[in-house]
């Protein structure tokens, strides 16, 4: 992809971390990095998916 080490790790971390769509404006928006909305988006339903699947997992083996 071509990105800088601070992109990636903009992109991958912060945005999968947030509260979604709008968590994503605010990350990139603050770091004058709106170009990688797309990504941020991908990154944020990616990383949302994998926690649900952990955490029924988890609350499986709990219950």
């Amino acid at each position: 992809m071509g990105f800088f080490p601070i992109e990636s790790a903009i992109t991958a971390g912060l945005c999968m971390a947030n509260r979604g769509g709008s968590g994503d404006l605010e990350v990139l928006s603050a770091c004058n990095r709106m170009n990688l909305i797309s990504y941020a988006q991908i990154s944020s339903r990616l990383g949302g998916g994998i926690v649900l699947v952990i955490a029924s997992i988890v609350f499986g083996m709990m219950i």
